[in-house]
C-alpha cells in the first residue's frame, strides 16, 4: 500500500489539471482556486517525501512526478489565461520563453536519453514556489506584480540550468540538485541515480 500512495498523489495532480482549467474558464477564482493550489502543492511535496521515507522512490516515480508538475502548471496557465488574459499581454515574452526552453530541454532529453529528465533541482523547486505564489496572488487576490516578474525570472534561470545539466550529463540521471552535481557526475563517469 505504501508504494501506491506516492503514485496516487501524482495521479491526483494530473486530475487537478481539469479543475485548474475549468475554474479559470468559469471565473471560479478566489478561495476555491487557492484551495486547489494548496492541494496540488501538498501532493507535490508529499509524493517524493513519502516515497523517500518509505524506501519506495524509483526513477519512474520521479519522472512521472516531473511530468505531472509540467501538465498541472500548463493547466494553471490556461486557467489564468481565461480569467486574467492581461497577464499574457504583459508577460508573454517570459511565459513563452519558459515554455520554449522546457520544450527544447524535453527534445534534447528524448534525443539524448530516450526519456525526459527528472532532475528536481533546487532552482526548479524555487521556481515552483514562486509560480505558486504568483498563481495564488493572481487567482486568489487579483494581484499580479511583482509576483510574476519574480516567478518568470526564476523560471528562466531554472530552465537554463536544467538545459545545461542535460548537456553536461552523459547518461539519464534523476535527483540532480544543481549544475555542480551534474558536472561532478560527469567527471565520475556518469554514475548518478538511475
Amino acid at each position: 500500500m505504501r508504494a501506491r500512495i506516492p503514485w496516487l498523489l501524482i495521479y491526483l495532480r494530473f486530475l487537478l489539471t481539469i479543475p485548474a482549467i475549468v475554474f479559470g474558464y468559469c471565473q471560479f477564482i478566489g478561495l476555491p482556486y487557492i484551495l486547489l493550489m494548496c492541494i496540488a502543492a501538498a501532493s507535490d511535496v508529499y509524493d517524493g517525501k513519502l516515497a523517500r521515507r518509505w524506501g519506495v522512490e524509483t526513477a519512474s516515480l520521479r519522472q512521472w512526478d516531473s511530468i505531472a508538475d509540467t501538465v498541472f502548471f500548463l493547466g494553471v496557465l490556461l486557467g489564468i489565461w481565461f480569467s486574467f488574459p492581461a497577464v499574457y499581454t504583459v508577460y508573454k515574452a517570459g511565459i513563452v520563453g519558459i515554455i520554449g526552453l522546457e520544450a527544447i530541454r524535453y527534445a534534447l532529453d528524448w534525443a539524448k536519453f530516450r526519456r525526459g529528465a527528472s532532475y528536481h533541482a533546487a532552482s526548479a523547486k524555487i521556481f515552483g514556489v514562486t509560480l505558486l505564489a504568483a498563481t495564488v496572488a493572481t487567482m486568489g487576490f487579483g494581484i499580479v506584480s511583482p509576483f510574476w516578474e519574480i516567478a518568470l525570472t526564476v523560471g528562466v534561470v531554472s530552465e537554463l540550468e536544467g538545459l545545461c545539466m542535460s548537456i553536461v550529463l552523459t547518461e539519464w540521471t534523476y535527483n540532480v540538485k544543481h549544475i555542480g552535481i551534474a558536472v561532478k557526475i560527469r567527471r565520475n563517469g556518469g554514475a548518478g541515480e538511475k
